[in-house]
């Protein structure tokens, strides 16, 4: 639908706006103390997560598979490699020319002194457990110098009371690193803990302080916008986008920062424990980045369709609730059900095509990862059983692999959250561009009103070229009744606007008291002015509430309105009298109740204007009589401004003036007028004829 500005539910941009981003950090900046205590619980757990998999290897190797190759080589090369570690390291057999070598010494020798090693010597691929040569059985592996030694794969002949007593050392350091794991687990719970616990308060905090700027700005914000802008759609950026950024920023942002850690960490290690099999573990990732390309362009184009039909389905479902009566009544509900299946459906299709998309992107993410993991298990598994790696360093590796693969395979998650997410900074951050039109100079004064009116040659248009008032000229003195009479459309309501300054004039100029509209602050303005519509608006609150409306009052004040507009009797016939909660519009009270209501509020905050903008058109004639008092006790002593189509509710006006296409055609009294029989003349005869007069 071409040039329909509601339609803008489908996300577009960047996924990741660098501009958008900026903007948001203005609201993250007030709470940074909480951002970085964060970002240090963040550190501690990254921290842990790295050191795990390393203590692992190191429990292994250390502990678990203390194992010694046998190395020959001559006299002097042997003592040089006995320099090089500690005693444990590299232990000397009696002839000098053969050394027993811990084999996670080998993976931790510099590469340049592990080549010069294996090239000057021999070093056997077979591994062994060393006992003291006192406890050798005669069955089971060799004895070397003071040492007995059982093959690895031989292990299991040994006496369990053997191993228990000779290797009492290593089952103690197997409880220490136990130990220490469990002390750097119950540490990453608490800085986990503390790390979600501060960034979901950040986050909360931060969009606490959107939400409230942005319900200011648009409350600040001119009718002509609220007439482009459904009202559903604001309530969704208020609530539903705002949800959208704590998510991005709980979920994404900062955990991000984690991810980012986490790979180049591990990235790191594997070089560390070993360049080739690093190495081999990184083949994947240009399958990673192929996949995650593809899968972003056909995800946004998905996400959007989907975007596009939910905005579809909620215009739909509200428009069909709101309008339900007439539905109803015209027997249309099985056209409204295949219009809105038909749009169900469609919503249907484009969530399958997204959950294809996604259904194909993760597994692929996730084969890419195991056949990282596979590489790194067949070519590691090699170097284990030819001595070129500990078994403690290939587990390592593999936990290293698979925590290095985890953020990418969670991108697609992360993907729909910054997508939603950049979509609706975008559009939040459209209305808080959007600059109100009616702006209070930085001169306007305060005045408390006195009440006159003075409009002079003034003209006004809604859109440009289409004027709805023209050269409108009249004057009001203070507590004079003026009534503004004529057919629909005439531009009677652009009047009541222009001077509540809802909108600015385009020509000539309105004052209040001899001073320019324009020059007088809102607040003065707005506190002066009373207004009562024609559709009466009650809020969700109590009737004191309602009438209240944030004034300062007591009870007896309140009362007091009610009982001089006549409201009181129906107002104590309720369930809680004064108390009682309104339910949504005041659907429970009947028009001329609600009305009263109206009447009630504006007499209580004493206006020095008062204008009724067709107050009594929708109340049947017993209601406008009893409300009639009413309003001749809101008009004492106050410049009053009324517009009707029925001409008994404005013949005791000082002034009426009959307005036609934009203009002033006719203006005097009631009696003046009928004796110029025009244009009212003839209303009266036409409305007297119809039971409609007096």
């Amino acid at each position: 639908m071409r040039g329909n500005p509601f339609i803008e539910d489908a996300p577009g941009g960047k996924l990741y706006d660098s501009t958008l981003v900026k903007r948001l950090l203005r609201y993250v900046r007030p709470h940074r103390k909480l951002i970085f205590l964060a970002m240090f619980f963040m550190l501690i757990t990254a921290g842990v997560e790295l050191l795990i998999p390393y203590l692992t290897k190191q429990g292994i190797d250390e502990y678990l598979a203390k194992l010694y190759q046998v190395y020959t080589a001559p006299r002097e090369v042997c003592a040089e490699l006995v320099a090089l570690g500690d005693s444990t390291d590299f232990i000397p057999m009696e002839d000098g020319t053969t050394l027993l070598v811990r084999k996670a010494a080998l993976d931790g020798m510099d590469p340049a002194d592990r080549t010069r090693m294996l090239r000057e010597g021999d070093l056997s691929s077979r591994t062994y457990y060393l006992f003291p040569g006192d406890r050798y059985d005669g069955r089971t592996g060799i004895v070397m110098g003071s040492y007995w030694m059982v093959p690895e794969d031989m292990l299991s002949s040994v006496p369990l009371s053997v191993i228990l007593d000779v290797r009492g050392g290593d089952l103690r350091g197997v409880r220490r690193l136990a130990m220490l794991l469990g002390l750097l687990i119950i540490v990453s719970l608490v800085a986990g803990y503390g790390h979600v616990m501060t960034l979901v308060v950040a986050g909360q905090r931060s969009m606490y302080d959107v939400r409230v700027e942005l319900f200011r700005h648009i409350q600040e914000l001119s009718l002509r916008f609220y007439s482009k802008n459904p009202i559903g759609r604001l309530v969704t950026r208020v609530t539903n986008d705002i949800e959208a950024l704590n998510e991005m920023f709980s979920a994404v942002l900062v955990n991000l920062v984690k991810d980012v850690i986490l790979i180049v960490g591990t990235v790191v290690i594997l070089f560390f424990l070993n360049v080739r099999l690093a190495l081999i573990s990184l083949a994947v990732t240009p399958v990673f980045i192929l996949v995650t390309v593809i899968f972003r362009v056909k995800a946004r184009g998905a996400y959007r369709e989907v975007r596009k039909y939910l905005a579809k389905l909620n215009s739909r479902l509200s428009e069909d609730l709101s309008g339900i009566k007439i539905v109803q009544v015209f027997r249309q509900e099985k056209r409204r059900r295949l219009e809105y299946g038909e749009t169900n459906e469609n919503y249907f299709r484009a969530n399958m095509r997204q959950l294809v998309i996604f259904g194909i992107f993760r597994p692929l993410i996730e084969i890419a990862s195991s056949v990282g993991v596979a590489l790194v298990l067949i070519y590691g598994g090699f170097d284990v059983l030819s001595g070129a790696l500990t078994l403690g360093a290939l587990v390592a590796f593999l936990s290293y692999v698979r925590q290095m693969f985890r953020p990418i395979s969670d991108i697609s998650q992360k993907y729909n959250i910054m997508q939603s997410a950049m979509a609706a900074a975008e559009r939040i951050f459209t209305i808080l561009d959007t600059k109100p039109e009616v702006v209070e100079s930085p001169a306007a004064e305060y005045l408390r009103l006195s009440g006159a009116i003075e409009f002079d040659g003034v003209s006004f248009s809604y859109e440009k070229g289409n004027r709805v008032l023209s050269d409108i000229t009249f004057t009001a003195r203070p507590g004079e009744r003026i009534a503004l009479v004529g057919p629909t459309g005439a531009g009677k309501t652009s009047i009541i606007n222009l001077l509540c300054r809802f909108y600015d004039v385009d020509e000539g100029c309105i004052r209040l008291d001899g001073t320019d509209i324009r020059r007088i602050s809102l607040k003065s303005l707005r506190e002066g002015i009373a207004v009562v519509l024609q559709d009466a608006f009650i809020f969700s609150r109590s009737i004191e509430d309602n009438i209240r409306l944030g004034l300062d009052l007591t009870r007896e004040q309140v009362k007091r309105a009610a009982d001089m507009v006549q409201a009181t009797p129906f107002i104590e016939r309720l369930p809680d009298g004064f108390d009682t909660v309104m339910a949504e519009r005041g659907a429970t009270l009947s028009t001329g109740q609600k009305q009263l209501i109206c009447f009630a509020r504006a007499l209580a905050h004493d206006p020095r204007i008062l204008v009724l903008d067709e107050a009594t058109s929708n109340v049947d004639p017993a209601t406008e009589k009893l409300i009639r008092n009413a309003i001749e006790v809101l008009m004492e002593n106050r410049t009053s401004i009324v517009v009707a189509h029925r001409l008994s509710t404005v013949q005791k006006a000082d002034r009426i003036l009959v307005i036609d296409h934009g203009r002033i055609l006719e203006r005097g009294t009631h009696q003046e007028l009928l004796a110029g029989r025009g244009i009212y003349y003839n209303l009266y005869l036409l409305q007297y004829r119809s039971g409609n007069g007096d």
